[in-house]
C-alpha cells in the first residue's frame, strides 16, 4: 500500500490527465467536425443572352446569377466577377477555391439543340487546387451542383418547347437534351505528385520548426553556461545561422534527391527554407533568452495546437480557433510561403520580406535586447562594486 501513498504516483496521475486534456483539444478540438463556412467561390457571367423570334430576352447566365444571389447558403460566399481573366488573377492571388465561368454565347447555343445543327453549350469550372486541395474539391462539388440545377432548368425549358411545337426528336437530340450543358473543368495551380497530397508546405514547416527548436535549446544551454553578454549573443546568432543552414540544406537534399518531392524552383525553395528557419530560430531565441527554459513548453504547445489546423482551410475552422490561433501563428505564414513556391510558381520573397521578414526582424531585436536583461549574477556584481565605490 505504500506504493499508492507516494506523491509521485498521484502527481503523475494528475499530470497525465492534464496531458490528455491538452492533447485531445490540440489534435481534435478544431478538426473533429470541420464544416465549411463562407467558403469563397466566384461566378463569372459573360452571357450576352438571346432574343427568340417570339418571346422576351432569354439569358440563362443572368438567371443563374440571380438564383445564386437569392440562395442564402452559409457554407459558401459567392463573388460576381466581370471576366474569366479576372477570376484567374484572383485565384492566383489565393482569393477563391473555385470559379464558374458562363461564356458569352451560352444562351445562343442552347436553342440550337432543337435544330438541325446543334452546337455544344458549355460552361467552365476553374479549380484552385494549390490553395487547398480538399477545399478546392468541395468547391468543385458545389459548382457542379449549381450547374446540375441549371441543366435541369434548361432541360425543362427545352422540353416545354418540344411539347408546345409537337416536335419529333431524333436519338441524337434526345441524348443532348439529357444534359444540354456540358462542363469543362480546369485545374489552376495544380498540386503535383510527390507533395504529400498537397500537404508538403505544412510538412516542411513542421520539420523546420522542430529542428530549429532543438537547435535553439542546445545553443541557449551553451550561452547559459558561459553567460549572456554581447560576445556570447553574437556567437549564439552565428551558431544559429550555422545550425539552420545545416538543417535546411539537409532537409532540402533529402526532400529533393531522396524523397523526390516536386520542387519547381529549387534555388528559391532553398533560400525560403533558410529564411523560414532563421525566423523560427529568432522567435525561439527571443523567448529563451528572456524567460529561459520555461519557454520550451510554450513552443511545444504552440506546435501541438497549430499543426493540425494548418492543413485545413480557414473557412472550416471554428471561429475561436481562427481568431485566437490561425490568424497570428507564425506557422501559417510559413505554410502560405511554401504554397507560393511549390504550387503557384512564384517566390514570396520577390515582393519583399513580408510578414515573415518583419516577424524575424522584431524577434531578432528582442533577442538582442536580452543582453540588457537584469540577472542574478549582474545584480550580485553590482552589489559588490557599491561598497568599493563608497570606500573611495
Amino acid at each position: 500500500m505504500n506504493f499508492f501513498k507516494q506523491e509521485l504516483f498521484w502527481g503523475g496521475f494528475a499530470g497525465i490527465l492534464i496531458a490528455v486534456i491538452i492533447f485531445t483539444f490540440s489534435f481534435m478540438g478544431s478538426t473533429v467536425n470541420p464544416t465549411p463556412k463562407d467558403m469563397p467561390l466566384a461566378l463569372v457571367v459573360e452571357d450576352e443572352g438571346v432574343k427568340p423570334p417570339t418571346g422576351e430576352q432569354l439569358n440563362f447566365g443572368k438567371m443563374l446569377e440571380e438564383q445564386i444571389k437569392q440562395n442564402d447558403n452559409e457554407s459558401v460566399e459567392w463573388t460576381i466577377l466581370e471576366s474569366r481573366e479576372k477570376a484567374i488573377n484572383e485565384m492566383n492571388d489565393k482569393n477563391f477555391y473555385a470559379s464558374i465561368v458562363i461564356p458569352n454565347d451560352l444562351s445562343q447555343k442552347i436553342p440550337t439543340l432543337l435544330g438541325p445543327s446543334p452546337q455544344n453549350a458549355e460552361v467552365e469550372i476553374l479549380i484552385n487546387e494549390g490553395l487547398n486541395k480538399p477545399a478546392a474539391a468541395i468547391g468543385e462539388q458545389v459548382a457542379n451542383g449549381i450547374i446540375a440545377k441549371l441543366n435541369q432548368q434548361v432541360q425543362t425549358n427545352l422540353y416545354t418547347q418540344v411539347s408546345e411545337r409537337q416536335m419529333p426528336l431524333s436519338v441524337e437530340q434526345a441524348q443532348q437534351l439529357a444534359q444540354p450543358i456540358s462542363v469543362k473543368t480546369e485545374k489552376l495551380n495544380p498540386v503535383p505528385s510527390y507533395t504529400a497530397n498537397g500537404n508538403a508546405p505544412a510538412v516542411f514547416t513542421q520539420i523546420i520548426w522542430l529542428t530549429t527548436f532543438i537547435s535553439s535549446m542546445i545553443l541557449f544551454t551553451v550561452v547559459k553556461k558561459i553567460g549572456l553578454r554581447w560576445t556570447s549573443l553574437v556567437s549564439q546568432l552565428l551558431g544559429g545561422f550555422i545550425f539552420v543552414s545545416g538543417i535546411t540544406g539537409l532537409v532540402f537534399w533529402l526532400a529533393n534527391n531522396v524523397l523526390e518531392v516536386t520542387i519547381p524552383d529549387k534555388g528559391g525553395m532553398l533560400i525560403l527554407m533558410l529564411f523560414v528557419g532563421l525566423m523560427f530560430y529568432f522567435i525561439q531565441g527571443a523567448f529563451l533568452n528572456w524567460i529561459g527554459y520555461a519557454a520550451a513548453p510554450i513552443f511545444i504547445l504552440l506546435f501541438f495546437f497549430s499543426m493540425p489546423v494548418l492543413t485545413l482551410p480557414p473557412e472550416m475552422l471554428p471561429d475561436i480557433t481562427k481568431s485566437w490561433l490561425y490568424d497570428w501563428v507564425p506557422f501559417r505564414f510559413s505554410v502560405e510561403a511554401f504554397k507560393d513556391i511549390l504550387f503557384f510558381d512564384k517566390n514570396p520573397l520577390n515582393d519583399g520580406i513580408g510578414i515573415l521578414g518583419y516577424t524575424a526582424l522584431i524577434s531578432l531585436l528582442v533577442m538582442s535586447l536580452s543582453v540588457l536583461k537584469p540577472t542574478a549574477k549582474k545584480l550580485e556584481q553590482s552589489k559588490v562594486k557599491e561598497p568599493a565605490r563608497g570606500a573611495d
